[in-house]
């Protein structure tokens, strides 16, 4: 990890970076998973925007879940008690791994998992440290599950005046690297609703071409549509299955993810819009 260590003569000192302090593993307690949370900055400052990151560990030969746990299963879910001021935005979930067992395919991580929590800080802040409660509940399987919860304090370095910098150690880049992209950044990349599907383009060199939708109480998901590909540009046509009562309201919002390739560390890219309310004839 790099620090800068900024020098004001006359001035406040900036603060060092603070990170939690990591807990022994409890086995009988924390589910066949272990977790440990840190920020990727050094310090906080006014109206500063930055990550919470959670890792979540399975245990050799164990495996947890994605947001979407698929066939079965269930998502790791994140909930954080923040001080006051402090705005905490969704969950930023890396690309899972494709799971095949008996009930189906499922998605989730057989190795350590950032997961990258959006955190906006207030505009006014005081030379100290914010308290960030983080707990964090999954469930790991092997040949049998079992439901796992930890909370763990995080201590961050506030300041008054400065915003802290980026930290920029090697695991922090890898990390970020296996986090969805926006749609925009692939080439061609575009999703949209046409009537009852999702339409999704782009252009790509290699495959396959995977969608993952998360569904909800009102947006569920057929199996996709590939069209045929023309030179390296592709369609993906999704059937949506919507709540009848909910889509004549208001517009439902409709999330996945789009992975390309096999492996982890491949490319992939958040999709997420928005149905278009049916026209009011009365």
């Amino acid at each position: 990890m790099v620090l800068t260590l900024l020098v004001c003569i006359g001035g406040p000192q900036p603060p060092l970076p603070t990170f939690a302090p990591e807990e022994p593993a409890t086995k009988e307690t924390t589910g066949h998973a272990t977790t440990t949370v840190r920020t990727d900055v050094g310090w906080v400052g006014p109206n500063q925007q930055f990550n919470i990151v959670m890792l979540i560990t399975p245990d050799d030969g164990w495996h947890v879940y994605w947001q979407n746990p698929g066939a079965s299963g269930a998502p790791t879910e994140i909930e954080i008690q923040a001080p006051d001021g402090f705005a905490v935005g969704e969950p930023v979930f890396p690309r899972p791994l494709v799971f095949y067992g008996e009930e189906g395919q499922t998605f989730g991580y057989s190795e350590t998992a950032a997961i990258f929590v959006p955190v906006t800080a207030p505009a006014m802040l005081s030379d100290g440290q914010a308290k960030f409660n983080i707990t964090t509940s999954w469930l790991s399987c092997k040949k049998s599950c079992v439901i796992g919860e930890e909370t763990k304090e995080l201590l961050v370095a506030t300041h008054a005046l400065s915003q802290g910098p980026l930290n920029k150690d090697m695991q922090l880049s890898e990390w970020m690297k296996k986090l969805p992209q926006p749609i925009t950044a692939l080439e061609n990349g575009t999703c949209s609703v046409v009537g009852e599907k999702l339409v999704i383009s782009g252009s790509v060199q290699t495959g396959p071409i995977t969608f993952i939708g998360i569904e909800n109480k009102h947006v569920r998901f057929g199996t996709p549509e590939r069209l045929p590909i023309t030179g390296a540009l592709f369609w993906l046509h999704i059937p949506l299955i919507l709540d009848e009562y909910e889509k004549n309201d208001e517009p439902l919002t409709v999330r996945g993810l789009l992975m390309i390739g096999r492996n982890g560390d491949d490319p992939s890219y958040v999709i997420q819009t928005q149905t278009k309310p049916e026209p009011n004839i009365f």
